[in-house]
């Protein structure tokens, strides 16, 4: 559910109802992949003493490209399962029995207490009323996630493109800097999903580049864990406690050669380690 590529933004059919998570429109395609072993594990490893709430930013399913296929890790166990067994047996079940779907992912055992948001973006209409919509949609997933204290929010694509537009067809691939400042408040960190781009400079560079903005958006500290198997990615963690910037840092060391953590810019570490 995590292997996005597309440049632009997203949006999701408005005739598809709410809270159908499971439905096989989704980009359940991606469910059960190593971004989402990736993904889980970190929320694993934060989540304990926190209330946490999970925002899918669900998209419907594309036929365009094949995204979603990188499963291989499965069938290597002595080098993946020793990570997090409990939850590499359980995206194995999910994969091999074919009930790839995001619902799947919203197990007790897998995430305890977490609060998911998995109504889908609006997408009907025209540009105006889309706004609208997503708008409406956006304050329910702020009331719906408004005692969580560690947020992790999961756009296909990640960080809005440069022309990003709330009433794009395809805006809801994307999360705007603005909305995720209307997910911040005191006490909260945000976990943020972002697909690495080929943006000039190269990876480390883009992090950083990310960093100035969202710090530049008033997030006091900005941190990453980059992974690297078969696709690049990131998690930015905003205004992360000390405990939890520490436990996402040892989170990396453990993974090793798959993972990296680039912590802020006024940590004693540099963004380009």
């Amino acid at each position: 559910m995590i292997q996005r590529k597309d440049p632009a933004g997203g949006g999701f059919d408005e005739d598809i109802p709410p809270n159908l998570g499971h439905t096989k429109s989704m980009q359940n395609r991606y469910v059960g992949d190593i971004g989402d072993f990736i993904k889980l594990a970190l929320l694993r490893t934060l989540q304990p003493g926190r209330r946490l709430g999970v925002a899918w930013w669900l998209f419907p399913d594309e036929s365009h490209n094949s995204d979603g296929r990188h499963v291989s890790y499965i069938q290597k166990p002595t080098e993946w399962r020793a990570l997090d067994p409990v939850l590499f047996d359980q995206l194995a079940q999910i994969v091999a029995s074919g009930t790839r779907h995001v619902s799947a992912l919203q197990s007790a055992a897998l995430l305890p207490n977490t609060i998911f948001c998995d109504n889908v973006i609006p997408s009907g209409d025209n540009p105006a009323r889309r706004r609208v919509n997503r708008g409406a949609w956006f304050e329910a997933v702020q009331k719906k996630l408004d005692d969580c204290d560690l947020v992790f929010v999961d756009p296909d694509n990640g960080l809005e493109t440069t022309s990003f537009s709330l009433g794009a067809v395809k805006a809801g691939k994307c999360v705007s800097l603005e909305q995720l400042r209307g997910l911040s408040r005191q006490g909260r960190t945000l976990v943020v999903y972002h697909h690495q781009t080929r943006r000039k400079g190269g990876h480390i560079a883009e992090l950083a580049y990310w960093a100035d903005k969202l710090r530049a958006e008033g997030f006091g500290t900005v941190d990453a864990v980059r992974s690297s198997p078969f696709s690049p990615r990131a998690f930015f963690l905003l205004n992360a406690t000390p405990e939890l910037r520490g436990l996402a840092s040892h989170f990396s060391l453990q993974w090793g050669r798959w993972l990296s953590w680039h912590p802020d810019r006024f940590n004693p570490f540099s963004w380009l380690d």
